[in-house]
Order: structure tokens, then sequence, then C-alpha cells
């Protein structure tokens, strides 16, 4: 039996092999047509929703409670703006220190910032915001509000309540009664916080109407530790036997020339145990008088053209208290210390006053005076700013310079310019008029002028608005010597006023004052006030009629080698000088059928005549004391 088997050709031998075809899946023609629809339907929502809002706020947005969602923002203001003169129409109640203060909103102008409340919530959303807000999957936010007000009626709204709150810390003090030394505890101030209170007024309707403001306690500049601790050293100086050797010749100081040596120095932050040498070098003349031989120091003069000329110094003898005092302050226990007999330098020698280069007048001014006690105090202020240097860069105050006025310094009681712009005395009354006089020296000789303050009403013996005036703790008067020289300040009094000079090199400088015209005039009034402790019916003129109030401009400027350097314009507002009349006791109503009557002259003077009438300027009462 054949068998045959069946082989598959060679495909060499066959040629080309066709593929069997596999059979396609075809998709409907209406079912493409349908999703290319449906994703056609779904972008255009999503685009839809996505729209940009047209100035419209977003839903979702609140601005103090007040829906502002789709509205445009003309709308949102007058709603926004409706709703904040609702919370300013509740009013506003300031308490402090358990004291309730009712404020005016009209007289600040307190009203709501609509449009800056409007603008933020104004802010165009992003594309997925949109979508998500016309789906309502947005979230909603609660913008504040804020309100404004008008900064100087708002202070002077709040005066009271500074008043009602402050008061200025007191530093530590130590009296130097040469034994016990005791201390004066120092008490901290406090001040109300004006920054809080001022945002809570700004949002007034989450934190008003009341608002009740934080006081923050102010440190004193001294403390009670600092005070007690030089207290100490001192007592320990005073207490101790002090003996002093030279070469083998020992000597015990005296216990009065101690106690009257041992004192401190009090600066603005610190107070420091110091010895005065004063009381030691008196001694020690009576000791060793016939040996020794005071230092005289280099000293500045003028010729008559105004060019400096230089008086020279000359070297002392004597003991070397400087020296003892040192080693005293390093140490006050110490019972045996060595000193010193040999030559004694001045404070400025003549090479050290040739070095300087002060070779003319740069700047001077005069002010005229009429005698009486407030002379005292300008000479002896006058006396100490003599021969005074203040080098080149360096910041002169009149009150660090001058020191405290005390009767201890030769000051004594005058006339001053104290609250309410009223006159009374104090020790150092009349220094205002030193102040006045180097300030203007000052102003021509070009220096830096960092701080000084008028007069609160205008004295005619000083230019209009170009014067200072200073008290201690406050007025200042400060400069700088902003040239690449030294200042000599030399003063010179007379029997008709002072003259304050300063001496330097002129390094081309050159000072043009702007003077300008008084305007805003106020005429002075008569002040009648009840004083006590004047015999029943009489009266007493307290301060007489002066000059009227007004504002004055003025400025200068200062060229140097020809070229501005700087210019300095300030404005000023004297106060009227207001007549003061105080009256002592009523007289008692006698019978009328004795024929004696009240004296009409103790009940009616001033009542409104030629000198004017009313109260006080309410103004000049806020200037504070210490103009002299």
């Amino acid at each position: 039996m054949r068998v045959y088997r069946f082989e598959e050709p060679v495909a060499d031998s066959l040629g080309p092999r066709t593929p069997r075809r596999k059979p396609r899946r075809r998709v409907p023609w209406r079912a493409a047509l349908g999703i290319l629809a449906l994703i056609g339907i779904a972008v255009g929502a999503v685009l839809w929703l996505g729209r940009p809002t047209d100035g419209l706020i977003r839903e979702g947005v609140r601005i103090d409670g007040v829906d502002v969602g789709g509205m445009t923002p003309a709308e949102a203001k007058a709603a926004v703006r409706a709703h904040g003169e609702a919370v300013v129409d509740r009013g506003l109640v300031v308490v402090a220190d358990g004291n309730r203060f009712v404020i005016d909103t009209a007289a600040i102008d307190l009203r709501p910032n609509a449009g800056a409340a409007v603008k933020k919530a104004l802010g165009e959303p992003d594309f997925v915001e949109r979508v998500r807000m016309r789906l309502g999957l947005y979230e909603s936010v609660d913008l504040p509000l804020t309100f404004l007000f008008k900064r100087k009626p708002y202070m002077k709204a709040t005066l009271p309540m500074r008043q009602a709150v402050t008061y200025a810390p007191q530093s530590a003090t130590v009296a130097a009664d040469g034994r016990r030394f005791p201390v004066t505890p120092a008490r901290d101030g406090r001040v109300p916080n004006m920054v809080a209170l001022g945002t809570a007024v700004r949002t007034l309707s989450t934190s008003g109407p009341v608002i009740e403001v934080p006081v923050k306690p102010v440190s004193p500049a001294i403390s009670t530790e600092q005070a007690e601790e030089q207290a100490a050293r001192a007592r320990t100086f005073v207490a101790r036997r002090h003996d002093v050797d030279l070469k083998g010749d020992v000597n015990r100081v005296p216990q009065d020339v101690i106690r009257r040596a041992a004192g401190f120095k009090v600066g603005k932050r610190t107070i420091t145990f110091r010895i005065s040498q004063g009381p030691l070098r008196a001694w020690f003349s009576q000791l060793y008088g016939s040996r020794e031989r005071a230092p005289r120091d280099a000293r500045f003069t003028i010729n008559k053209d105004g060019f400096v000329r230089i008086i020279g110094g000359r070297r002392g003898r004597g003991v070397d208290v400087g020296g003892l005092v040192a080693a005293w302050q390093v140490d006050p226990s110490q019972t045996l210390t060595p000193i010193t007999f040999g030559p004694r330098e001045p404070a400025l020698t003549t090479d050290e006053a040739r070095t300087l280069g002060i070779k003319q007048v740069v700047g001077e001014f005069f002010t005229p005076y009429s005698g009486g006690a407030r002379v005292t105090n300008i000479k002896r202020a006058a006396e100490i700013l003599d021969q005074m240097i203040i080098p080149a860069g360096g910041t002169f105050s009149l009150n660090e310079a001058l020191g405290e006025r005390t009767e201890a310094r030769g000051f004594v009681e005058a006339p001053m310019i104290g609250e309410g712009n009223v006159l009374k005395d104090a020790v150092g009354g009349g220094v205002s008029q030193v102040a006045a006089t180097v300030f203007n020296a000052a102003f021509f000789s070009g220096l830096k002028l960092i701080e000084h303050t008028p007069h609160s009403f205008w004295i005619d013996r000083y230019p209009k608005g170009r014067e200072a005036t200073v008290s201690w703790g406050g007025p200042e008067l400060i400069f700088e010597n902003d040239w690449k020289a030294p200042i000599v300040i030399l003063t010179k009094t007379t029997a008709e006023g002072i003259t304050v000079r300063f001496l330097s090199d002129p390094l081309g400088r050159k000072v043009e004052a702007i003077e300008g015209e008084p305007y805003s005039m106020s005429k002075p009034k008569v002040i009648r006030q009840r004083d006590l402790s004047l015999p029943a019916g009489t009266k007493k003129i307290v301060q007489p009629l002066g000059y009227p109030g007004f504002w004055i401009k003025y400025g200068r400027r200062v060229y140097e080698n020809g070229k501005l350097r700087s210019e300095q314009n300030w404005t000023w507002r004297y106060f009227p000088e207001n007549k003061v009349i105080a009256f002592g006791p009523k007289l008692p109503r006698q019978p009328e059928e004795e024929g004696v009557q009240e004296d009409p002259a103790a009940t009616t003077e001033g009542g409104g005549g030629d000198d004017g009438g009313g109260a006080a300027d309410p103004a000049a009462e806020a200037t504070p004391e210490g103009a002299t």
C-alpha cells in the first residue's frame, strides 16, 4: 500500500506568501459622535463655570459680617459704608484706670474705610476658584472692616484720658548730707498704650464701642538699686578715718572735709559717687600753702577786629589731689593713702590752645536785660560757659553744660514762665536768656541745630521765633559742631546785657537768616483767679498784659565757600501773654444799716474793659512748665 506524504512547499520555490487578514472590530459612527458630544459638553460646562466674574465680588465673601458676594464694587461700598456708619453711631467710650471718657466720633471724623475693604474683597479669583464658586464648593470668608480718623483731633480728644493715666517715672535720688546719704526710692511711671488704643479704634466694630486702654509701665532712668549701691560707697567713705602720707609726713584729713567732699554725679541714666576735689584742695592749701601755687589755664580773647589772641597758661605746684581722689574712688575704705607733691598741669596748656587752630569770631549775639535777681543767674551761667570748648564733631547740650540750677551752685530764685504761661519764681529763672543768646551765636556760626524750643509767649528782647528756652529736665538746647574745627565759647556780661561769641576757624562759612512776618494774631486776655493767701478784699497783678500771640516762620541758609551747605526752616506759635489778676477772699458782707458795703472794686475788676476779658486760652494752659 502506497502512503503519500504531504509537505509544505518550500517558500523560496513557491513565491511570496499572502498573510491572512484578521477580522476588524468596527465602532458604529453614531457612538463616536456621541462620545465627542459628551466631551464637548463637559469642556463647555467647565469653561462656562470658569468664566470671568465681570468685576463682581465672588460668592461667599463677607465684610465684617455683611454679605457682599455677587455685588458690584459700588453696591458693596454702599452696603459696607452703611454698616460702618451704624457702628460709628453706637459711639466710642474709652476706659482708662476705671475712668470713662466719651470720645466725640464726629470731632475726630471717625468713618469706615469701605473702599479699602471692598478693594481687598474684589480680588479676581483664578479659573479653578471660579469653577468651585459656581458649583457651590467655595469657602466663605469674612474680611475685617477698618475705620479712619483724623490724627490731630484724635490726640486732642484723648488728651484728658492721657492726662488721667500718665505720670512720669521718678528716678531714685541720694541726698548728699555728708552722713547717712538717704535714698529716695525710684518709682515707675506709666503711660496709656496709644498704639493698642489706635488699633482698637481702627477695628471699632469688633473692639467697641467701649475700649479698655492698656497701661504700660515706664521704668525710671535711675533705679533704687543703683542709688543704694552708690550711697553705700559714700557711707563707707565718710565712716572711715583717712590719713595721707607725704614722704613720711602723715596727716589726718578732718572729718568735715571728708563729708563736704562726698557727693554724687547725676547723669540722665546714672548716679555715681564722686569725691569733690575742691574741699580737699582748700585743706591742702592751708596745710602746705607756702609751697603751693595754682596752675593757670590758657585762655582765649579777641582784639577789636574780632581776631583771637591766646593768653598763655602756666604750670602750678601742689599736692596731686587728683591722684588722691582717684585712689579713694577705687577703694573708699582705705585709711592710709600716699600722696605726692609736684607740678600741676593746667587743664589747657598754651601749646594745646595753639594747636586748636582758633582764629576769629564766627558767630556772636547780644541780648539786653534790665536787672533783678534773674541777672544773678545769667551771670552765673555765663561764668560756667566761658572758655568752654566744643570739639569738631562734638554735640553741645546747654543743660549738661550748666548742670542743675541749685542754690548750692550759685543760682537764686527769679521769675520764669510756668504752667499756664504764667510767671512764677523758681531757682535759675532767667537762664533762658543765656539759652536764647547761645542759640543765636550757634545759629550764625552755621552749626547743626538739633533741638531748640522758643518761649511760649514772645519776649521783645529776642528775635521772633529765633530764640530758645531751657529748663532742667526739658526743654533742651542741643546743637552739633559739624565743622572740621573746634568751637570756643566766650561770654561777657555787663550792666546792659550778655554777649556770647563763638570762636573758630571760619572755613568759608556764611549764614543767611530767613525772617518771616507774624500771622494769625490772637489777642491776650484777662485771667482772674482766687488767691486765699492774699488779704481779704485785695487784688494783685500777677502778670501784666503783654504781647498778642501769633505764628511765625523763620530759618537760615548755611554756605561753605559760596556753596549751599544746608537749609533749615521752622514754624512756631506764640501764645498771647495774658494779664493775670489774683483776688484775695471776699470781704464778709456787713449789715446795710451800719453803712458798710462790700468794695465793688474787689469783685468787678476787669469786667471786659480795655484789657480784654474771658477765661484763659485753653491752649496756653497746655504749655509745659520750665520756660525762663
